[in-house]
């Protein structure tokens, strides 16, 4: 097949979702990075009299995209059903000999978004990158013909994403631009105060198909005596003062607390800290609710103060998602050297799943990859104006933090296959909902995909993947170090 002589167009739907749009940006950026000459956008109801003689890529979701559905109809590929999922395929294109067509068919907005990516760094910086003996000569995309290719998948966790503190993040737009090309879809945001440009950064997120939590204090950091009800009083007025004042006019997707159990004792004045944890959280988290009910809460809980008591929980409202943190070694261990008794933690990690039955809202923060330097760490004295450093900077921290993702990344290769383990077990425990994140604590990972970070986001997606080819691929689709 000589494709050479054709152009390439790209064939949209007639109504375009801001997710849909910026998913056409991001194609569009995409593949005219590879062409001589500037890649044409039409709408598919506009057909030409001759028919489509160019080469096609095609995009669109079940519910809006005609031309999608007809290739669907005509054997062409197959749709993806799923929640967030995508169905791809490069082949001959069915309107003219001697052409080819792509297509990207999205189950929904967001699912369109990741196929997007999906093309990028699976097909073009892996499967095409790559094709034929390159040793030689470089396969030239969308000038050559391209290789036939498809993929059709969904996620298996819900929830898929990272918790970071608001101030290290340098560039919100790169920064969000970077986790839906994963297909992270949430985010926890801790703040002191509330950003300056929450609002901002909220709007872009949401045109990434990506859900924002707020975190802010609920007493971590702070002297409490959670035995004291006047302390429970004072806490619950302020947390709903502080949403009500600051974070409920913005229109988040919800927000996170964490409390007092970050520590190795097991017990407070004499009570058991998952009992008094338990109350903690029904006290707050029954206020906010009662002034608004439909309000989305995730409670974080370190296990290193609950360990076997850990039923304990099963009290809390189980419309709040229970989010566990430092539940043993790897993948929750700060060190990811450490991976001795990763079996022990996904054991743990099982009996979680069970804390309200089939209603679990399962969470939990993975640890491992970059974090604060807690030895210069203060907290802000003021609100921030978050994600709009200036190049120079970017550019100078992305080169510092290289040091820690080339410390990280042989640990999260030599433990792929318990990371995919530990995924199964999320994923197949038939609960509620799912929801993982990974701690990125200011590692300029707008500025730097690393391929543990690709790894981690690839087994999130489908735990079924073969771990040695989802390396290959995280060294292939990423910059060079």
């Amino acid at each position: 097949m000589d494709i050479k002589n054709g152009k390439w167009r790209i064939l949209i739907p007639t109504h375009l979702s801001p997710i849909l749009k910026t998913a056409l940006a991001d194609l569009y950026g995409i593949v005219d990075a590879y062409l001589p000459y500037p890649l044409a956008v039409t709408d598919e109801s506009v057909a030409p009299a001759g028919g489509y003689a160019e080469n096609l890529i095609v995009i669109g979701t079940a519910e809006n995209g005609c031309l999608c559905r007809a290739l669907a109809d005509d054997g062409f590929f197959t749709p993806e059903k799923h929640c967030g999922g995508y169905a791809i395929r490069v082949g001959a294109s069915p309107y003219h000999e001697g052409r080819q067509l792509i297509v990207l068919c999205g189950a929904d907005d967001a699912g369109l978004l990741y196929a997007v990516h999906a093309l990028d760094l699976a097909y073009l910086r892996d499967a095409v990158r790559y094709h034929g003996y390159h040793y030689n000569r470089r396969h030239a995309a969308f000038v050559d013909e391209m290789p036939a290719w498809e993929k059709k998948t969904y996620p298996k966790i819900d929830r898929r994403g990272i918790w970071t503190w608001g101030h290290a993040i340098y560039d919100y737009r790169a920064y969000l631009a970077r986790m839906s090309a994963l297909g992270f879809n949430h985010i926890v945001i801790w703040n002191d105060f509330v950003p300056l440009n929450a609002s901002e950064v909220l709007a872009e997120a949401h045109r990434r198909g990506i859900s924002v939590f707020w975190g802010f204090s609920c007493s971590w950091g702070e002297t409490v005596d959670p035995n004291d009800p006047r302390d429970v009083e004072k806490w619950c007025a302020r947390v709903l003062d502080v949403y009500t004042g600051e974070y409920a006019p913005l229109g988040g997707d919800g927000v996170y607390f964490q409390a007092f159990t970050e520590t190795g004792n097991h017990e407070i004045g004499g009570k058991r800290i998952a009992d008094l944890v338990t109350d903690w959280a029904n006290a707050i988290c029954g206020a906010l609710h009662s002034a608004y009910p439909t309000l989305d809460i995730e409670f974080g809980i370190h296990a290193t103060s609950i360990g076997d008591d850990w039923q304990a929980l099963s009290g809390i409202d189980p419309e709040v998602a229970v989010m566990w943190e430092d539940c043993g070694d790897f993948p929750y261990a700060y060190d990811p050297a450490r991976q001795a008794n990763t079996a022990a933690a996904i054991a743990y990690t099982e009996k979680l799943l069970t804390l309200h039955g089939a209603d679990t809202r399962f969470a939990a923060v993975l640890k491992g990859f970059t974090v604060l330097d807690w030895s210069h760490f203060e907290h802000y004295h003021g609100s921030i104006v978050m994600g709009c450093a200036s190049p120079d900077f970017l550019a100078k921290r992305t080169q510092d933090k290289r040091f820690t993702w080339q410390y990280a990344r042989p640990y999260w290769y030599a433990g792929a296959k318990k990371l995919a383990d530990y995924c199964r077990t999320v994923a197949e425990a038939g609960i509620r909902q799912t929801t993982v994140t990974a701690l990125m604590e200011d590692g300029m990972f707008e500025c730097h995909t690393d391929p543990c970070a690709v790894l981690f986001a690839s087994l999130l997606w489908d735990w079924e993947q073969d771990t040695d080819a989802l390396i290959r691929y995280a060294e292939h689709c990423t910059e060079l170090n």
